[in-house]
Parts: C-alpha cells; structure tokens; sequence
C-alpha cells in the first residue's frame, strides 16, 4: 500500500474505494482536505491487487479534528432526510400530497372505468 506523504498520517482504513470516498467526502464538507490511497488497479482489475485497503489521510494537524467528523455517524444531510421521512404526510407540502395521490389513483381509476364500460357493453349485448 502507498505511504501517506510527509506531513500526513492515515486516519481510518475501509475495504472498498466507495467508502473510504463517502468518508473523504465527508471531511470535505467539515472543510478537512484530505486523500484516499490505495491501489491504483483496484478499479481496472481487481484480480491483480495484492493489498484491498484503502487508506483516508489528512494533514497530522488536522487529524484529532478528522477523527471527531468522521465519528459523528449522522450528518446534517442525513438527519434532515430522517426527519422529513419521519414526518406525517399532511404535514409535507401540498404538492407532495397531491402528487402522491395522483399517482395513486393512476392506476386503479383508468381499470375501474374500463371494467364499467365493459360491463356495460355487455350486459347491453346479453339484453337487447
């Protein structure tokens, strides 16, 4: 595995490339710059990788700060999504609400009208 630069240690260590992004992109925007290493052909042919680690490094100054972000496990983005999922369906905009229930009356509306048009036609053709 690739050594962190002078000046930068590794903070946590995940087993795929996509967690070790989300966590520097949640470092990102806690304002923290930091680098995922590892190796190189793991996204071109991960047969050939010896080493399946991927490392997060930051700056050593910036490293206590690093560990405190990436301890909290639920971000603003992700409370503010618990909280309108969590929230009760009148209390969600008006369009919300009518957009949901037009796309709930799409499907059953349009077959009960073609079942009664049905019915009609036949039961004209059974009674003349």
């Amino acid at each position: 595995m690739p050594r962190p630069l002078p000046g930068m240690v590794a903070i946590a260590e995940f087993g795929n490339r996509f967690a070790a992004d989300v966590a520097s992109a949640r470092l990102t925007e806690a304002g923290i710059d930091s680098t995922v290493l590892g190796d190189p052909a793991a996204a071109i042919a991960p047969h050939h990788i010896t080493e399946r680690w991927f490392s997060l490094c930051v700056r050593a100054e910036a490293a206590d700060h690093a560990r405190e972000a990436l301890a909290d496990p639920v971000d603003a983005t992700h409370r503010s999504d618990v909280e309108f999922v969590a929230s009760a369906f009148r209390d969600r905009p008006r369009w919300i609400r009518v957009a949901t229930w037009a796309l709930i009356l799409a499907i059953p509306v349009p077959l009960l009208v073609s079942l009664v048009l049905v019915l009609l036609v036949t039961t004209r053709s059974l009674f003349p």
